[in-house]
């Protein structure tokens, strides 16, 4: 039987039918953002797509999970300095989340993973979800990516991890993006006060927050060695967050 799992290419017949099968949909949400010279502004929702394509791929035989289109757009102010970024405010961003679970939960998806490719959707994400449990329409999950496979990244990547660096490009490489090898840089970023505010996700130590934009920790858009990506470390980070989502997806089906 062909995988048929995205909601985008169903009739509406075709979803009533899957809700008998399974009530679960994934929802990924990126940003149209620039990520340095060797990668497109999409990568954000690319990304998300493809974990969210992945893992209902691979739940399949079992449980037929749907995935919702993905938002092409985020939150992405602090990037508005590079060319071809795009930006939602916050506010338009939860209500669109809002917006389309509360239509997917109509429908009868009572199980919501937002699958989540940009660090700058946080905030709304959250104030989304708050919006959507005192509705209490649908049980709603948020998922970022990168904090599936830490201990991963940890282990494999050249810090910083950060924006368009080792990790970031490496997993990209590996779900089939466009990279412009000969354009890859490495810029570790500049900190905003040394020992205290710093552009590295890895960095525990790292823990008063401020706002930014890009320009200020860096010139090219890049923090990070992105000269150090290959696609065979994207593979290792990649198959642990699939591996993760896929096994959540499996617990969440039973409840």
């Amino acid at each position: 039987m062909e995988k048929s799992y995205y909601l985008a290419k169903m009739t509406w017949q075709e979803v009533e039918s899957r809700l008998d099968e399974c009530d679960i949909v994934l929802f990924p949400i990126g940003s149209t953002e620039q990520h340095g010279p060797a990668l497109p502004l999409d990568n954000d929702h690319f990304v998300a797509g493809r974990f969210a394509s992945m893992s209902a791929d691979r739940l399949w035989d079992d449980i037929k999970v749907t995935v919702a289109p993905t938002i092409a757009y985020g939150y992405s102010p602090h990037h508005m300095e590079f060319k071809g970024t795009v930006t939602l405010q916050e506010s338009t961003l939860a209500n669109v989340i809002v917006d389309v679970c509360s239509s997917l939960a109509q429908h009868g998806f009572t199980k919501i993973v937002l699958v989540n490719g940009h660090g700058g959707n946080g905030t709304a994400i959250s104030n989304a979800l708050h919006i959507l449990r005192d509705m209490g329409s649908a049980k709603v999950y948020h998922i970022d990516w990168w904090a599936m496979a830490s201990d991963k990244i940890e282990e494999v990547a050249t810090k910083p991890v950060f924006h368009g660096c080792d990790m970031e490009t490496s997993v990209s490489w590996y779900l089939g993006q466009r990279v412009l090898e000969d354009r890859r840089v490495d810029e570790p970023g500049r900190d905003l006060v040394p020992g205290f505010i710093g552009a590295d996700m890895a960095d525990t130590g790292m823990r008063i927050n401020t706002t930014w934009s890009m320009k200020e920790i860096s010139d090219s858009g890049v923090v990070g060695y992105s000269t150090k990506a290959t696609k065979e470390k994207g593979e290792q980070v990649a198959e642990v967050v699939v591996d993760r989502i896929v096994s959540f997806i499996r617990e969440i089906a039973g409840q």
